[in-house]
């Protein structure tokens, strides 16, 4: 097999050139960085398009800035021996924390660089897939990189104004800052949480609110990203239990009630859930893009903004280009391929291409627009 997608480190040096043929000794280099998946050339979808919404340049440079500005904010904190969120709060608002972070080169860098990476995504209109390749060590940074891509794709389509896309940019990429000061096993077990590790990791988004809101680049509007990202529509949500209204802001951005959530923190939270749940975990493998397309669309009104998820689900298709599907009904029934090409006019309706019969055997391409008249080929994404 040869590499389709380049792949990186840790610390974002290249691993594996694209083109590169994998060996046994390559695979077993992956396997024990952490990589669940990976992207291969294949001859039968070579000409299938998967268009990043950024450059490889763009998420490279704006993934480093985070992930430095990440480690050098974790370097001021080791000798911190907080036990309480009280005690952890304090110190988080110590001079010491809080001017490594704002005077880390790191940080002035990711500000400087964000614009960049907002250019890019005005050239889009809608969310045609993900390509991101994670690591189980960077996926912190990757998904501070895609939600931030999600809620500006979104931003873009609500006609925000530069202003307010810049503020949803750095909420979104420090948005998990705030796990930092929560232990690492805590954060990465595999296995299910107890309820007092749980309680730990519901005080993030206060730890990064408390991090970022005195620092005069983001603001107190950015800062309540980290801060509101876990809240719901109903109320259930943490840290706070705030309450959304399920209405579209016609002002934007606004920060006027204390006790309701603010639009960029409901775009933030339909942005995390839709990435987090896509994604591998080391407890579990990511669900199927159509899968978590219904979970956002049936949380309509209790988790999220219900005017809100009707947009995202006109930028989002439920089949990403690239992602794998079966067919449900009819002649075809069981074989599988992948979707080759959407139909921004009927993003429910793509193309798609049959690469194996029902007995999992492969055969010569079988290409289908579901779009057509006549074509009643219904289909589910599998993993």
């Amino acid at each position: 097999m040869v590499l389709g997608n380049t792949i990186y480190g840790y610390n974002y040096e290249v691993l594996l050139n694209k083109g590169v043929v994998l060996t046994n000794t390559y695979i077993t280099l992956l396997k024990n960085r952490g990589f669940v998946r990976i992207y291969i050339d294949d001859g039968e979808t070579a000409d299938i398009v998967l268009n990043d919404p950024i450059s490889d340049k763009i998420r490279i440079m704006s993934t480093k800035n985070i992930f430095k500005t990440y480690k050098i904010t974790q370097s001021a904190i080791t000798n911190i021996e907080a036990k309480t969120a009280e005690s952890i709060i304090k110190c988080i608002n110590a001079p010491k924390i809080k001017k490594s972070f704002q005077e880390s080169q790191a940080f002035k860098q990711l500000c400087n660089d964000i614009n960049y990476f907002i250019d890019e995504i005005m050239n889009q209109d809608i969310l045609s897939g993900l390509n991101s390749i994670r690591s189980i060590d960077n996926y912190t940074y990757e998904h501070s990189i895609d939600t931030a891509v999600i809620s500006l794709i979104i931003g873009k389509k609500l006609h925000l104004v530069r202003e307010k896309l810049v503020q949803i940019a750095i909420g979104e990429f420090l948005h998990d800052i705030g796990k930092i000061f929560i232990d690492e096993k805590i954060i990465n077990k595999a296995g299910k949480l107890t309820a007092e590790e749980f309680s730990a990791v519901k005080q993030h988004p206060t730890y990064g609110y408390e991090l970022l809101k005195d620092i005069h680049n983001i603001g107190i509007v950015s800062a309540h990203i980290p801060y509101q990202h876990h809240e719901r529509q109903d109320g259930k949500g943490y840290p706070r239990g705030l309450k959304g209204t399920n209405k579209l802001d016609d002002k934007g951005v606004t920060f006027t009630e204390q006790e309701k959530m603010i639009m960029i923190a409901e775009i933030a939270a339909l942005a995390d859930v839709y990435d987090a749940c896509s994604s591998d975990r080391p407890y579990r493998p990511g669900l199927p893009p159509d899968v978590v397309y219904e979970m956002i669309k049936n949380g309509a009104g209790s988790q999220f903004n219900k005017e809100l998820v009707d947009c995202f689900l006109s930028v989002v298709p439920k089949y990403p280009v690239g992602c794998e599907i079966r067919i449900k009904n009819g002649k075809y029934m069981n074989f599988t391929g992948v979707v080759s090409s959407l139909n921004t006019h009927q993003l429910l309706k793509p193309k798609i291409r049959l690469l194996t019969d029902n007995m999992k055997n492969k055969i010569s391409p079988i290409e289908i627009d579901c779009s057509s008249k006549g074509i009643d080929t219904e289909i589910e994404g599998i993993r």
